[in-house]
Formats: C-alpha cells, structure tokens, sequence
C-alpha cells in the first residue's frame, strides 16, 4: 500500500507548482523522527512510504496536492503538537476535498490528548492514532488492505456512519530496541539545521536512544499527563550503530540528543562513552540534562569523548515557583551544575519560563539575574504556555488571565515565536508580560563581557554565520508588540 505521511507547515509559499526553488534548508528545524520510525516499521512490511516534510519544503497548498495526487496513496498519515494545529488543518481540508477516497489519520500528542474531541470538529479526519504508533499503524494499515473491520485495531478512534468508535487503548509498549532505525534516507536529511545554539558542525543531525522520561511530574509537560509511558532505551551499543550509519551515509559531524532526560541514566551515558571511545568515533553531542541528575566525573566522561553542550530546564530563579511547577529541583542544585559546565569547559543552554502562575515581576528579574548567575552560554525566556491536557492549563485558568491558547501568532522565518497567552496575578497586564521578556534578553544578552567572550571563541566562518544568525533572532524577538 502507497502512504504518504505530512506534517504541519509553518507558512505556505503563493506559488502553485513544485520545482527546486521551493525547497530550501531551514535553521531550527530537525528531522520528523517519530515519522522516520513509522515509516521504517511500514516499509519492513513492504508498504510504499513517502514523507512531506512541509517544516522544510516551502509548497502551496496546490504543490502539496499536486504531490500527493502524483504519488497516489491509500491513506494519508498527519502529525503534529499543539501548536501547529491549525496549519495542518488547513492542509488536511484542502486535500480532503480534492482526494475523497484517501484514508486520513491524524497522531501526535495533541491527538492522543483530544483524541474524541479533534474527530468530531474535523470531519476530514477518518481515524486518530492514540499515543506511539510503531504498533498500532501496521494493524491499521493491514485493516485497510484487506478490508477488515477497524474495530480489532487498538489504540485507534474512527469515524463510522458519523459517530466516533472508540477502540481499547492498546496494551503493547514500544521496545525501541527492537525497532528498526529511523527510515532517514525518506528525509532531506542535509537540509535541517538546527537553531544556531543548537550545533557546532554541520552536518548535524538528531537522534532519540530512550522514550519516557525518570521524572515525569512536570505540571507544564504532556509527559506528567495523559502522554506519560515507561522509562525505555535503546542499548548504547545498538546507539552507536545507528550513529556509524548516520557518518557513512550522511557524513554526519555532530548528533544532538533530543531525549527528555538522557543522562539521568548513568550507566547508560557511561557505557556509550567507553564505545565512543573503543571504536574511535569522532563525533560532537550534546544532550539535554536535569539539573539534579548530573554527577561531575560522568559529565567529564561525556566532554573527553564528545559532549560539548547540555540543555537544561532551569524555568525559574524562585525556588517557590519551582515548586509550584513540580520541576523537583533546587537552586543550588543549578549552580552546582554551572559549577561543573564551567570547569569542563562544557556549554550550557538554559531554558527559562517567564510568567509562571504565582509569580510577579520582581520574581520575573530574579528569573533573569539567576540566568546570568548560571552563566549560560545561550538562554532562552519563554512566556508560560500552558498546553491543553497539562496540570498547567488548568492552574492558569484559575490563577491569573489565560487569554487562550495562542500558538501561530508571529513568525520569524522557520520559528515560532511564542506569544503571551497567560497573566498572572501579579502582573498589570500582557504588556507587562511581553516588556519583562524583552528586558530578559537585553540583559542576557547585551552584556559587555558576554558580547566580548563570544566574539572571543570565533574560530570560523560557521561560527560568524551561527551568530548571525542569533542576532536575526534576537531583532525579531524585540521588534514584537
């Protein structure tokens, strides 16, 4: 069977063809892996796949249907978070009218969190696929090809006659080690590019070794909720595998981890580095880290063997509002942390929430003086977005001014730029909001001896080409209403 996955764009070009001048690299975009890996399952049960990554490639919606005509599938599979709920609606109606007799099935978080809820405001939407799907889509799919009843398919919702089936959710949990690797080779791979803090060396590219996060309590994150699955991973051995694929076929220089807490497991991080090390593979990482699971000879382990960065979720310099978000972490142990990355010679990418319920403007400045405390080598300050299905959505309801879920607001080229959609209490209003997010980065960032320290470490022309890139973000976050 022919199955042509697509997801959500991010603008749509006026043209009303395809050639080679609509399609373009991307900063701050990565590769669709959750759609890799369905397609990887698919095609080992000898389907036709085809992936439109509309993040990358720049179509009309005309271009994207002319795509999908020309390619012919049977069922047309969408994913998508929350944000770019809209987008993908546009084009999931557009086709829906030009190719009736296509299946569409739509998945991802936002999906599985409303999974009754979105069938019944999308009639273009045959079925949603609840949760991970490496599992479920096959059975689907053979219902499909054979015209058995879709009944038998857990972990679905459809449409039938009108009325909304709600299948069992399904009892099977992915075993990543069993999975084959991530079907790549459907993907532009050269073209993503990541935000400029993100990489070092191009080419670069993601990876995912574990699902599920050792936390989970997050009041802000799907993962706490209705999203929340068992701690897995992969072995490391099986990890540096999929990473000699990705230098042979891609000439991969750099891997950036995108787990939600890889190195939290130690004797995994440990191991991988002893391969690293043992094979000789000469590659750049970086990782994403709690602040509370870092022990210093494992973290210089990681930087001997290629571990230049670790991205961290600070969000608050309040020890009270971190308490109130449920982030389980201190902020001592955040400065110990620092402490470490400093002395390696590690970067560290600090994430921060602004406008958290509870808190006021002076505990907004000392959010920002704790950033510049850290000294992190980038930081990012993002206005309290509370995703629907969160504890956090239902705390801003009640806690200040929620002025609605706003997603797709502004744009900046490829990036979303969030919006102000929750005002606490202690705040006069969302101007307050927006002026202490733009004061966040003018001090961060126009520092005399953060400009000169990285004006120091230029080494390249990808480096002048990385900050340049900074600075056009930086100008478009100020130049917001």
């Amino acid at each position: 069977m022919k199955i042509l996955f697509i997801t959500a764009p991010y603008s749509f070009n006026d043209a009303s063809f395809v050639d080679k001048k609509n399609i373009f690299s991307r900063r701050g975009v990565l590769p669709p892996l959750g759609l890799a890996y369905l397609s990887s399952v698919l095609e080992e049960k000898k389907h036709e796949i085809k992936i439109l990554d509309l993040q990358i490639s720049h179509y009309s919606l005309k271009a994207i249907l002319q795509i999908a005509k020309e390619f012919n599938p049977r069922l047309i599979g969408f994913s998508f978070m929350t944000p770019h709920k809209e987008m993908i609606l546009k084009v999931i109606n557009y086709l829906k009218t030009y190719l009736k007799e296509c299946f569409f099935i739509a998945g991802g978080p936002h999906v599985t969190c409303f999974s009754e809820e979105f069938l019944m405001e999308n009639e273009s939407i045959d079925a949603a696929v609840i949760g991970e799907g490496e599992y479920i889509l096959p059975e689907l799919v053979e219902c499909l090809e054979f015209n058995k009843q879709l009944e038998t398919v857990k972990g679905i919702y459809f449409r039938k006659k009108n009325k909304i089936v709600k299948n069992p959710p399904s009892d099977k949990i992915v075993e990543l080690e069993t999975l084959p690797f991530p079907a790549r080779h459907l993907l532009p791979i050269k073209r993503y590019i990541p935000e400029f803090f993100e990489y070092r060396a191009l080419p670069s590219t993601s990876m995912i070794a574990t699902r599920g996060c050792t936390y989970a309590k997050c009041t802000f994150c799907y993962r706490s909720g209705i999203l929340k699955r068992p701690y897995r991973y992969q072995s490391p051995a099986r990890t540096i595998q999929e990473i000699k694929l990705l230098i042979k076929n891609y000439q991969i220089k750099e891997i950036i981890f995108y787990d939600d807490d890889l190195f939290s497991n130690f004797n995994w991080i440990n191991e991988f580095c002893d391969l690293l090390h043992q094979e000789r593979i000469n590659i750049l990482w970086s990782v994403r880290a709690r602040a509370n699971a870092i022990e210093y000879n494992l973290m210089k382990k990681a930087k001997e063997n290629g571990c230049f960065a670790l991205e961290v979720g600070f969000e608050s310099g309040n020890q009270h509002l971190l308490d109130k978000i449920k982030k389980g972490i201190t902020l001592d142990q955040c400065r110990r942390l620092s402490e470490f990355t400093h002395k390696l010679g590690i970067e560290l990418i600090g994430t921060f929430m602004l406008a958290i319920p509870g808190e006021t403007p002076e505990d907004g400045q000392r959010t920002i003086d704790f950033a510049i405390e850290l000294g992190c080598s980038y930081a990012a300050f993002i206005p309290t977005h509370p995703f629907p299905g969160t504890e956090l959505y239902e705390q801003c309801q009640h806690e200040g001014n929620f002025l609605g879920a706003v997603y797709n607001e502004k744009m900046q080229g490829s990036r979303y730029i969030p919006q102000v959609c929750f005002v606490p209490k202690g705040y006069a209003g969302k101007k307050e909001v927006r002026d202490i997010i733009k004061r966040a980065y003018l001090k961060f960032y126009l520092r005399k001896e953060y400009i000169f320290n990285h004006l120091r470490s230029i080494k390249s022309f990808s480096d002048i080409s990385r900050y340049w890139e900074g600075i056009r973000f930086f100008q478009g976050l100020l130049m917001q209403n």
